[in-house]
């Protein structure tokens, strides 16, 4: 794994993002990008029919804008406790946003922090996290809270008998060394597969990935994502590993995403992987 990609707001709560990063990338000796977008405020018209003129006192704005986000971003980098690192800060001033300016940059992890996103929020606009799983090329690591050290040994694989999953690329690192899997079938009410079907599945699976060491649960629940926050809490996981299919348009509108409503709503680490 070389290059793990950490974009941050700046705010506390996006260290504990760079944080795991750090730990990842000494064990793998990877180079960290540590991107940050700089937002800048619009010209207001000064009533509604009138032009927006962006003036040089505007221009002087944004340029105090950025160079206090490259001091920012430059003391973050400096901090002692990321001695040793690579990190390589990387200032946006492109006005892209930050969702495009992440998953266009070729990486082979991306970890960010996330809030998530609730109610009428999650229903309209979701979360920054969420888009950018959607879009992502890569395995998106979605850190909630501080985790130090972010050494995850009870890792909960929630797995659907989709035989695209045999496909997936390989991770980007070893998920749990020389420890079981708890590979994970979340079955619904209105889910007819018999359960030694799922488990013959995720045998075939764990065989085809080269993995000898494992569980296979099947857990009834009403819905797929609820189920898997519940299993996750029960087993007292330390991460949760999804495969997404990365909806996009009308039909990410129409089926929704599971692995969405789980970020969002896990205070556990959560890994999401497309396929």
């Amino acid at each position: 794994m070389k290059t793990i990609l950490v974009p941050t707001d700046l705010s506390a709560a996006s260290e504990a993002a760079l944080s795991v990063a750090v730990e990842i990338a000494r064990t793998y000796q990877s180079t960290i990008l540590l991107l940050h977008s700089v937002v800048y405020p619009l010209p207001v018209a000064a009533y509604p029919e009138a032009v927006s003129i962006t003036t040089s006192y505007t221009v002087d704005e944004w340029r105090q804008l950025e160079q206090e986000a490259k001091i920012a971003l430059n003391r973050l980098v400096a901090n002692e406790k990321y001695k040793g690192v690579t990190i390589v800060p990387t200032l946006l001033t492109n006005g892209q946003g930050l969702i495009h300016n992440v998953t266009d940059r070729p990486a082979d992890l991306i970890v960010m922090s996330s809030e998530g996103a609730s109610g009428l929020e999650e229903w309209l606009v979701g979360s920054n996290a969420e888009s950018i799983v959607r879009h992502a090329h890569c395995p998106v690591l979605i850190i909630k809270k501080p985790v130090v050290p972010f050494r995850p040994e009870k890792i909960v694989y929630a797995i659907d008998v989709d035989d695209r999953l045999k496909a997936v690329q390989p991770y980007s690192f070893p998920l749990s060394e020389g420890k079981k899997y708890q590979f994970l079938y979340v079955q619904t009410p209105t889910d007819s597969r018999v359960p030694e079907g799922i488990r013959d599945w995720i045998n075939e699976f764990a065989r085809a990935e080269g993995i000898t060491e494992f569980t296979a649960t099947v857990y009834k629940s009403r819905d797929v994502s609820g189920g898997i926050l519940d299993y996750a809490d029960e087993a007292n996981a330390d991460l949760i590993v999804l495969v997404t299919h990365g909806y996009k348009g009308l039909r990410h509108f129409l089926s929704g995403s599971v692995a969405e409503d789980v970020l969002n709503h896990s205070q556990k680490p959560v890994l999401v992987m497309r396929i």
